[in-house]
């Protein structure tokens, strides 16, 4: 059993991965603003902090302690890091989610490697006001040069599933219900995904495997905007409307999201395809939308 404490963990992906440490039977502990409810019960200590505040007085109790994992899911800035390793000295293992949004420029068809962006020699002028991108660079590069304990910055793409509050997918599938056209910035663009559903299995992975340092987590073989556009075609009965443009983008057609896994099968994670769970998470939304317009 190993002591655990998770930052976030009561929405989407950070809700499944708590659960399945819940399963395994660690010692968990959730600390958030307490705002939203959750469905632990009595199986997790819940500590209410506010994140982003390195006066909130629960930091001193989080400090105190001696963890085995930090599971990192609210780190969005050089201050949410400086605030963390203020605090957080007596650490096994820190894990932060970080993203696709790291890198920059277009990918090659293989997609990003974790070299491609290298946080032990970016150079960045500190600032409270940077991007989603920028953010999670300046975190993974003041954990790179100040963690005295190993961290895994775990790059993800988008995350998609039945639950998503975003409903970036359900977009695509209203779009084709409703006969709207769809924009893409080009025809050949290539989208790449993970499942949240899979990301507990991921980080319980690089857990027992003690994997540092960046990784790509994903699932393989990604999309051409031909064959997502034909398994929306499949998945709806409806043909999709293509538009190319520049203004009104869908959510997925901003930047190509493919991100090379070589080093996820390298040590020894067995890396799931695109194909086998995209189509039936399309299916399942789609009866979802038809029910909704049929109330």
């Amino acid at each position: 059993m190993k002591k655990i404490l998770v930052l976030g963990g009561t929405r989407y992906f950070g809700q499944k991965v708590v659960q399945e440490f819940i399963t395994a039977g660690h010692d968990v502990t959730v600390a958030t603003r307490g705002q939203r409810t959750d469905p632990f019960e009595n199986h997790v200590t819940r500590v209410v902090i506010d994140r982003h505040d390195g006066e909130h007085p629960s930091w001193p109790i989080l400090g105190a302690q001696q963890w085995d994992v930090v599971f990192d899911n609210i780190c969005f800035t050089e201050n949410d890091a400086n605030i963390a390793l203020t605090y957080l000295k007596e650490v096994k293992h820190y894990l932060v989610t970080s993203s696709l949004a790291v890198y920059e420029g277009e990918s090659t068809s293989t997609g990003f490697k974790e070299a491609d962006f290298a946080p032990s020699s970016y150079r960045y002028t500190p600032s409270p006001e940077v991007s989603y991108g920028e953010g999670k660079r300046q975190v993974e590069t003041y954990f790179t040069h100040r963690a005295t304990f190993p961290v895994t910055y775990l790059r993800f793409p988008v995350v998609l599933d039945d639950d998503d509050y975003t409903e970036r997918l359900h977009y695509y599938i209203r779009k084709v219900l409703q006969g709207e056209s769809i924009t893409f910035r080009r025809s050949e663009g290539l989208f790449g995904f993970i499942r949240a559903s899979e990301i507990p299995q991921a980080i319980t992975f690089v857990i027992a495997n003690n994997v540092f340092g960046p990784l790509n987590i994903a699932s393989d073989a990604p999309f051409t905007t031909e064959r997502f556009l034909a398994t929306l075609a499949n998945t709806t009965g409806k043909e999709p409307l293509l538009r190319i443009g520049s203004e009104d983008i869908s959510p997925f057609s901003h930047y190509d999201s493919v991100l090379d896994l070589s080093r996820l099968s390298e040590v020894g994670y067995p890396v799931t395809s695109l194909a086998s769970w995209l189509p039936d998470l399309m299916k399942r939304l789609t009866v979802q939308e038809q029910q909704n317009v049929t109330k």
